[in-house]
């Protein structure tokens, strides 16, 4: 079984795979490798139509992340590749990864810990460290993450608003009881800080844009630990800054991924960056490729797996 990840795995990825075979790490440019892998790993390569069509025997796609923005699930349908993820695995992982991002930047963390290294000590009272009870949490995307992130901030005594236009307004789900729904308008008006939980589609890129943030109540915070395509741009968060809209920002995430060392953001002391690695702990990890490794056994094996993006796949492929 020819098994190919795009991008370095874990110990654990090795080991959950072990039945089905060795892991070869490729990033994907080496032709013969591509057109004899039958499993690819990814997380985030994109897996577009020029990708898929450089495979030969490729049987099914493990995403080891939520998203699938960046996977042309029409394609692999029409291929009849599956395309598996696993997407309960990260919800606390990075609901508590974007909790530490609201405190960092709440509590300035960054910009205390230069005070101390620079020799700055008497400085110490100008940094901004706010409370966060009774702060007002607004959550854009009340899905699995969005709403752990909602549980948790109600939690520290946060107050929690949340804008999700892709779900219903009772969704069911206990942790967002008694989470007032509002526009996104409305949201970034009222909230303390803003966090983004968002899918990155057509509707949602961009969505935090010049005209939202001029809006924001002043002074706010910013957290994307989501997709980095949902702001508009870099120019537009380094704006808000030196204007006064946003008073610090926490980034996991970027609309390029590395960004440039270039990016005006990287320098701020005011913004707080994480390589998309917020979630990657080790027991996600473990949970990852575990449930991974069960769905990519099952389809191999003709079942059908428990969690797919595209169970039409599971129809005969079209022939290539």
């Amino acid at each position: 079984m020819q098994i190919v990840a795009t991008e370095t795995v874990p110990e654990s990825a090795a080991v959950a795979f072990a039945q089905l075979g060795p892991i070869v790490v490729d990033d994907g440019d080496d032709p013969a490798i591509l057109a004899g892998a039958e499993v690819l790993i990814v997380r985030t390569r994109m897996v577009d139509r020029a990708l898929l069509a450089r495979t030969s025997r490729l049987r099914v796609i493990a995403r080891t992340g939520v998203g699938l923005d960046g996977i042309d699930l029409d394609e692999a349908t029409r291929l009849g590749v599956p395309v598996v993820y696993a997407p309960d695995a990260g919800t606390l992982p990075i609901a508590e990864g974007t909790l530490a991002l609201i405190f960092a930047t709440s509590k300035r963390l960054l910009e205390l810990g230069a005070i101390v290294t620079e020799g700055r000590w008497q400085e110490r009272y100008r940094c901004d460290v706010r409370d966060l009870a009774d702060a007002t949490l607004g959550v854009v995307g009340l899905g699995r993450i969005g709403s752990e992130v909602a549980r948790l901030g109600r939690a520290i005594g946060m107050l929690v608003i949340a804008h999700d236009p892709w779900a219903p307004d009772d969704n069911g789900d206990a942790t967002t009881v008694g989470v007032r729904r509002v526009s996104l308008h409305e949201l970034v008006r009222e909230a303390d800080i803003v966090t983004l939980h968002c899918e990155l589609n057509e509707s949602s890129r961009g969505m935090i844009s010049r005209d939202l943030l001029v809006d924001a109540k002043p002074g706010a915070i910013l957290i994307n630990a989501s997709r980095g395509g949902l702001i508009a741009s870099d120019d537009v968060l380094i704006e808000a800054l030196d204007q006064g809209w946003l008073s610090a920002i926490g980034l996991d995430v970027f609309s390029s991924e590395p960004p440039s060392l270039a990016n005006g953001l990287l320098r701020d002391p005011r913004v707080i960056t994480t390589p998309h690695a917020i979630g990657l702990t080790r027991a996600w990890n473990e949970r990852v490729f575990s449930s991974l490794a069960d769905d990519v056994r099952r389809v191999l094996d003709g079942g059908a797996p428990e969690h797919i993006a595209n169970p039409d796949a599971l129809t005969p492929a079209t022939p290539r």
